[in-house]
């Protein structure tokens, strides 16, 4: 009789051969498949400390960046299997090499929270450490601030970041008051305002150099007239007004039926601002010159300047509006 050895278990009625069974019995249990999971849930990037604690060794861990599973991104950062990350990923991984309490901030945290565009290449980060890990100066900008209080810092889409509200005391710190503004208009369409949390902030960082701007942001934007602009090339003008000692205009005023870019109060003079992304189609250069022949029937001038004259010729189109303005009829028509 022949002599049977151990019975094969099966799968799907396939037997599965010692090769197979292992794999099968790695399963999800495979330090591969984990990393993958890690990395799809932190956009692309982790570190070694991470792949530590899913239970490689540094072994492992250099065995896998030999073989170019792990591709270095900083000190101790990696990428799985290549290094061309979204920038959610470049986020995630700066703030990964900037240490164990890093968060990303100041124009980054505004970017990720769309509060304002991302401006130059570093990357912001801040932690309350005094000491620790230095990043690579060339790519990442790491403020050492301090104070990081739990209620300033928190995920969004799972990448450590400064709160709404923190972010605007950062950003306070280095944009423009009329910027400023913007981004808290911006935060307050997105539902992400939360003057509560903005005055806590402020309380605990009485002597943060953003804090007297925010402040003062407050208080302008605690009356009527809310900078409730719809492009930053309107923000741009009203800066402009600010820096020259000309009088502030109403945004967005309705104006004989047409909603307009500024008007001010008590004069006939209308402002519109001409960015090329809005008025290079030929439908937006006819409704253009449809609404200007409205407001001149209706007894009201109409300006337009561009992008370059209000951004790269500001003081010349600062002379332009004054005269503008002095040439206004006192009382605008009824």
């Amino acid at each position: 009789m022949p002599s049977h050895g151990p019975r094969l278990p099966r799968l799907g009625g396939r037997v599965l051969g010692p090769g197979r069974l292992y794999a099968h019995m790695r399963g999800t249990d495979d330090p591969d498949r984990r990393i993958g999971a890690l990395a799809a849930r932190q956009h692309g990037a982790l570190e070694r400390s991470q792949l530590r604690a899913l239970g490689l060794s540094d072994k492992n861990i250099d065995y896998r960046i030999a073989i170019g599973r792990l591709v270095r991104l900083y000190r101790g950062v990696f990428a799985v299997g290549h290094p061309r990350l979204t920038r959610e990923g470049r986020w995630m991984a700066a703030v990964l090499a900037s240490g164990p309490r890093a968060v990303l901030s100041h124009g980054d945290a505004a970017a990720h929270w769309e509060l304002a565009a991302a401006r130059g290449v570093l990357i912001h980060a801040s932690t309350p450490l005094r000491s620790g890990r230095r990043p690579d100066p060339g790519r990442i900008r790491l403020h050492r601030v301090g104070t990081l209080a739990a209620d300033e810092v928190t995920r969004h889409d799972e990448i450590p970041v400064t709160t709404p509200a923190r972010t605007l005391l950062d950003l306070a710190s280095v944009l423009r008051p009329r910027a400023l503004e913007d981004a808290i208009a911006q935060a307050d369409r997105l539902d992400l305002f939360d003057l509560s949390a903005v005055r806590r902030v402020l309380g605990a960082h009485r002597r943060a150099h953003g804090a007297p701007v925010l402040r003062t942001a407050l208080d302008r934007l605690g009356g009527a007239e809310v900078a409730d602009t719809r492009s930053r090339l309107e923000v741009a003008l009203l800066q402009l007004c600010d820096d020259h000692g000309l009088p502030t205009p109403i945004a967005n005023p309705m104006i004989a039926g047409v909603l307009v870019d500024f008007h001010w109060p008590g004069t006939d003079l209308v402002v519109e601002t001409d960015g090329f992304t809005y008025h290079r189609m030929p439908t937006a250069f006819e409704n253009d010159r449809d609404r200007d022949q409205v407001l001149l029937l209706a007894g009201y001038r109409v300006a337009r300047f561009t992008y370059n004259q209000v951004t790269r010729q500001r003081h010349r189109t600062a002379q332009r509006l004054r005269a503008l303005l002095l040439a206004s009829r006192s009382l605008g028509p009824r």
